[in-house]
């Protein structure tokens, strides 16, 4: 039998459910934290008063975009979703009048397209590209990346968060699917929330490598959280999960365990 042709996920008509399952538990929460406070630390100057240009490039729920924007940021989104920007555009505009001073927030514009057709899209360069969570959906990770690398400035910055197949492989060890690994096949159900197609971190580095981009840091996203058993976790501070997800996020050998890895790269000025 002929596999099914793999094709890009789209999240219309899972939007709701991808938002209550996802974005609205805990693990997502800790996901955004550690993800908002790793950002920060590597770009310290999207906290300084000068707006810069920042594309996110398949923005979900827009909730990174939204803490930009009130930020004072020049904002541009894309999703080939059209149902996940009708979220995201409600969600910014709600985050902005709760956050925002009158006169901060920039404005925001959104494209109902896949990242992959943003370069033809007035034929720009941001100063910052986001692609959070995003990688692990398509059918063709590198070409997507190459589609990225062409939308950010000369020095300017890449943030990229994937699906770590790495811990993917450990977590299936240590529960004893040793078939799953030998067969390499870690796809989540057909029509699931698990991402079908995790990512080697050491490839998506070479990837970047190959566009012109040095990476400048990297962290873990959900270091242990997801190694807890699940009555566990209920017994459990989620602000103590937190801290120590906070501390364990960059240090190694936890880094690069965790469910998703982020890395912040520059473009170099040279290729």
């Amino acid at each position: 039998m002929t596999p099914p042709e793999k094709v890009d996920r789209n999240f219309d008509e899972l939007s709701d459910l991808f938002a209550s399952n996802i974005y609205g538990t805990p693990k997502g929460h800790i996901r955004l934290q550690v993800l908002w406070q790793h950002l920060l630390q590597s770009l310290p100057h999207l906290q300084d008063k000068t707006p810069l240009t920042v594309l996110d490039a398949g923005c979900g729920m827009g909730q990174v975009a939204a803490r930009l924007a009130v930020l004072g940021h020049e904002l541009t989104l894309c999703d080939v979703s059209q149902d996940m920007l009708d979220i995201a555009r409600e969600f910014i505009g709600d985050y902005i009048k709760q956050h925002g001073e009158a006169g901060d927030a920039a404005e925001v514009c959104f494209h109902h397209l896949a990242l992959q057709d943003m370069p033809e899209v007035g034929q720009r360069t941001f100063d910052v590209v986001l692609c959070h969570a995003v990688l692990e959906w398509l059918a063709e990770p590198l070409l997507a990346v190459a589609a990225l690398a062409r939308l950010v400035s000369i020095s300017g910055h890449l943030s990229l968060t994937f699906y770590n197949r790495d811990a993917l492989i450990y977590r299936n060890l240590i529960r004893g699917n040793l078939r799953k690994v030998k067969s390499g096949e870690y796809a989540g159900h057909h029509g699931g929330l698990t991402p079908g197609n995790p990512l080697d971190p050491a490839t998506v580095i070479a990837w970047l490598d190959q566009q012109g981009f040095d990476v400048q840091t990297r962290a873990g996203l959900r270091v242990f959280y997801d190694f807890i058993p699940r009555k566990d976790r209920e017994q459990l501070s989620l602000e103590d999960i937190l801290e120590l997800e906070l501390e364990y996020s960059q240090r190694e050998p936890y880094q690069s365990l965790a469910r998703y890895i982020h890395v912040v790269a520059v473009r170099r000025s040279t290729v």
